[in-house]
């Protein structure tokens, strides 16, 4: 410090009234100068004091905010201690006031990618040159590594080779290559290599601790604790080594050893959130679950935006059965890092354990790439079938993930399913039960459950459920899908039985619990069905699949929409980043005409949940209700920017333009989304439906043939063509094109066609000839007896129609639309039983108005006129834009000798003039009151 003389600052200092503030001011006046500080941080940093050097750095940095090398060291230090953000906060201060950029980039491009900034490292330094060869190496060394991480192998491949020929002589870059060379020549390898390495140059703390990371995954856990042994004893701060040391400790099973060497891991700078993740592993591995999610919580504030800190909570929420935390970290986790293909995977394990196998499928998507994919991805995707029922998907992506690992058991699996695709059913599951009989995985076995379930193979399948069990003993999905057998053939006391052990291994399995709540509801003890669900919310409170479960078993007991809206609130208000809830309660409110009360919840749906392409589209769908299509319009192309590579948003816009009569604007936008997926058969409809509406038959049946031309073993081209034909009344042509499409695929929609069509083309002998055939066929197709009751009730054949119906009720007994057509044809020919089938229908879907419609019309006719003027009054207003209810409504009035309602809907419907038809029948009694 500059001497100072009796007559300037001094003077003042001596003259300070008292000791204390004498000693405060003398501190002022022989403060050190930034230098100083500097000074002192670098001896510091010499003697590896980086707690001590970051003090001073600070100090130095406050007396003199521009003192680029203080800025430039805080930024490596900060690093050292664990603080990346810190760092690159410091470090790109450092490059903007002009340090070395050899220096300071190749750090700074470290810290960034020890902050998860892996998307703006490359952004900002991917092509960037330096000038040093030793810089250069240091900064494509460390986007290799970034590369890498975004699992783009190749180019991480490239930069790594072209660190090594900028400087051949840098251990960071060989260091580098030797992690690739492990993921793609084996870890033996890279280990080889690695000894090479440690014998020509020093051994550095990241060499050897890599060492030690290479032997844990060959499986030698003894050695690699003696490597990380030795890394400690080169730098026994060193947070990497210890926990590589810890990590090695519990692969071995020495949770006492791994506990002693962990502990020092709270203390280390940058090693406290190594210290819980470690903390987490250790009691996951005794399954001590509450200290797990103690441990978890910690961690999440330390590295809230950490995408691996996210996903082990993630694991510990899964493994607690605490579902929706578990969706909300590794949710998160993904947003955060898309590439993170752990934490997808999980989440789709969550997703298909809480009963969410579309949602399930949406997570796996970005893994499931055409013609490839992540083989365990596939392999989930298959179980996320296979809970959808959906026996053919599940086969097929079992098959994918059998190919996309040729080297293993899958390629055998792969050969397998393709044998029975080709119509080698015995050999190929033959082939299924061998690969599961010998292989210690289980996607053998649950393909062969697949395929077996898919032939009703139920003896079989049942068999091939106990190999997966035997293999899984502790897993709910066996058990499950045991239980979902014995209900197919029909064994439900054993179904309940399967079901119930599926939920004692897993309390929170949705599956089962589904499963067994519906057999309940089938056993009129709807209550058991809502005590199964509570069980689970005692567990995890915040369920959004159980809670929606009990809001379904509401609405089904016959609830009003009052109450489903409250539960349905108090649910947003419990979870309001959760989609599922608010767009129930959408969908409720429209289903019940409240158009204002929807457009409101869509509205705060998208402003709590923005990327949320399903809330968007409610919004567009109820603004198009409101009539607001300029809106409407708006809210699409809002969910085509954040599904911009999807074809479908284009689609629904292009609807609400044919809605509104824009038809150049409907026809461009499907070329839009054609303009995606060119094969879109959506659009293709589209255009084609488009074509006939412009009265060009010629232009519909060309894409009908370039939609047989692309996908020649799909029956919806030859359907197409029947269709066009129907419309030109052409009905021996069209019969020819559903002939040709059934062969394709014989389904129920297309026997109905066709037989239409030759009722049409008054061929009633075939029409019969084929009708007995397909029954002949398919006994149980209850869709085309449906269908034929209806032709009978129709042509007034009431004892045909009352045979059919019967018949469709015997093998869907919860057909709720046939209980009411039969109730409908008992009244018309006077037998008994028409009001009970008809209060069937409405137990099974108690809010349809037709099925109320016709038991009013049962309860008037046994004088009940008070309770059919409730229930009708009730069907009115949920549909209130039927007339004929009004007219029911109306004459049940009369009946009651209630003039003055009576009158008043009846001229409501008088003003309606010619619009209504049944204007006789109002006369009529508007004459009687």
């Amino acid at each position: 410090m500059k001497k100072i003389s009796s007559s300037g600052v001094g003077a003042k200092c001596r003259g300070a009234a008292g000791v204390l503030l004498s000693g405060l001011l003398l501190a002022g006046c022989f403060s050190k100068t930034a230098d100083q500080y500097l000074a002192e941080a670098k001896t510091a940093l010499g003697k590896k004091d980086d707690v001590a050097a970051v003090l001073q750095l600070k100090n130095a940095l406050q007396e003199n905010p521009s003192l680029v090398e203080a800025r430039f060291l805080l930024g490596k230090a900060s690093l050292h201690l664990g603080d990346a953000r810190g760092a690159v906060i410091e470090l790109e201060k450092a490059k903007e006031l002009g340090y070395s950029a050899d220096e300071v980039i190749p750090l700074l491009a470290q810290a960034m990618l020890a902050a998860g900034e892996r998307d703006k490292l490359v952004r900002t330094f991917g092509d960037t040159q330096l000038g040093s060869a030793a810089a250069t190496a240091d900064l494509k060394a460390t986007l290799a590594t970034t590369y890498n991480l975004q699992g783009k192998q190749a180019k991480a491949m490239e930069l790594s080779t072209a660190a090594i020929a900028a400087d051949a002589g840098s251990q960071h870059a060989q260091l580098v290559r030797l992690r690739l060379l492990s993921s793609s020549a084996g870890p033996a390898e890279a280990l080889r290599e690695l000894n090479a390495l440690l014998e020509k140059s020093a051994r550095t703390v990241d060499a050897v601790q890599l060492k030690g990371e290479l032997l844990s995954s060959l499986g030698r856990p003894d050695d690699a604790v003696a490597a990380f042994r030795e890394a400690l004893s080169i730098e026994r701060s060193s947070p990497n080594a210890r926990a590589g040391l810890v990590a090695s400790l519990l692969d071995k099973k020495d949770f006492a050893e791994a506990k002693k060497e962990l502990d020092p891991l709270r203390t280390l700078k940058g090693g406290a959130v190594q210290f819980r993740v470690f903390s987490i592993l250790l009691a996951l591995q005794k399954n001590q679950l509450n200290e797990a999610h103690e441990h978890a919580v910690a961690l999440l504030s330390l590295s809230a935006d950490d995408p691996q800190s996210l996903y082990l909570a993630g694991v510990v929420e899964y493994r607690r059965g605490v579902l929706l935390e578990a969706d909300k970290q590794l949710g998160k986790a993904i947003q955060i890092a898309p590439d993170f293909v752990k934490a997808r995977l999980l989440l789709a394990r969550t997703n298909l354990r809480a009963g969410s196998a579309a949602k399930a499928l949406t997570v796996l998507q970005p893994l499931l790439a055409e013609g490839g994919g992540d083989a365990e991805a596939l392999s989930v995707a298959g179980e996320a079938y296979l809970q959808q029922s959906d026996g053919r998907r599940a086969e097929e992506f079992f098959s994918k993930a059998a190919k996309a690992d040729p080297k293993g058991v899958r390629s055998r699996v792969a050969l397998a399913l393709l044998q029975i695709a080709r119509g080698k059913a015995g050999e190929g599951l033959a082939a299924l039960q061998a690969v599961a009989g010998s292989d210690t995985g289980t996607v053998a076995d649950m393909a062969l459950v697949s395929a077996l379930m898919e032939r009703k193979d139920w003896d079989a399948a049942l068999k091939a459920v106990n190999g997966l069990q035997a293999k899984a003993p502790d897993k709910p999905a066996p058990s499950n899908m045991r239980g979902r057998i014995e209900l197919l053939r029909g064994n439900k006391d054993k179904a309940r039985a399967a079901f119930e052990e599926a939920v004692r291994l897993d309390p929170v399995y949705l599956p089962a619990t589904s499963s067994l709540a519906e057999l309940d509801v089938a056993d009129k003890h709807p209550d058991a069905a809502a005590a199964r669900y509570e069980k689970i919310l005692a567990i995890d409170p915040r369920n959004i699949a159980a809670n929606m479960a009990v809001v379904a078993l509401r609405a089904k007991a016959g609830a009003s929409t009052e109450e489903l809206k409250a539960m349905l609130s108090k649910l947003i208000m419990q979870a309001p980043g959760e989609t599922q809830p608010r767009l129930t309660l959408i969908d409720l409110q429209m289903n019940a005409k409240d158009i204002k009360g929807a457009l409101a919840s869509a509205q705060d749906a998208v402003t709590a949940i923005p990327d949320s392409a399903e809330a968007w589209r409610f919004l567009a769908q109820v603004q198009a209700l409101a009539g607001d299509s300029n809106q409407a319009i708006s809210s699409f192309n809002k969910l085509i920017a954040l599904q911009p590579n999807a074809p479908e948003p284009y689609m629904m816009l292009a609807q609400l333009y044919t809605a509104r009569g824009d038809k150049a604007n409907a026809a461009a936008t499907v070329k839009r989304a054609l303009g995606i997926k060119p094969d879109f058969q959506p659009g293709q409809v589209a255009l084609l439906r488009a074509a006939l509406a412009a009265g060009n038959p010629v232009q519909a049946h060309k894409i009908a043939d370039e939609i047989r031309a692309q996908h020649p073993d799909d029956p919806l081209g030859y359907a197409l063509e029947g269709d066009i034909d129907v419309t030109q009344n052409n009905w021996a042509a069209a019969g020819v094109a559903y002939r040709s499409a059934l062969k394709l695929a014989p389904t129920a929609e297309l026997a109905i066609k066709l037989h239409r069509v030759l009722l049409a083309g008054q061929k009633p002998a075939e029409a019969k000839q084929f009708e007995m055939e397909w029954l002949a066929g398919h006994p149980q197709d209850a869709a085309f007896i449906h269908y034929l009751a209806d032709v009978a009730l129709v042509q007034k054949s009431y004892g045909l129609a009352e045979q059919r119906y019967f018949a469709v009720l015997k093998l869907n007994p919860h057909n709720a639309s046939a209980a009411n057509n039969l109730a409908w044809v008992l009244s018309l020919t006077k037998k008994p039983g028409a009001r009970a089938y008809a209060e069937k229908a409405n137990q099974l879907e108690p809010n349809r108005p037709a099925f109320m419609d016709t038991l009013a019309q049962l309860l008037a006719d046994a004088g009940e006129l008070d309770k059919a003027i409730d229930l009708q009054k009730r069907a009115l207003s949920l549909d209130p834009e039927q007339p004929e209810y009004r007219l029911h409504l109306a004459r049940f009035y009369v009946d009651a000798g209630r003039k003055t309602e009576a009158r008043e809907e009846l001229q409501r419907l008088a003003a309606l003039g010619s619009v209504f038809p049944l204007q006789a029948e109002v006369n009529s009694l508007l004459a009687r009151l």
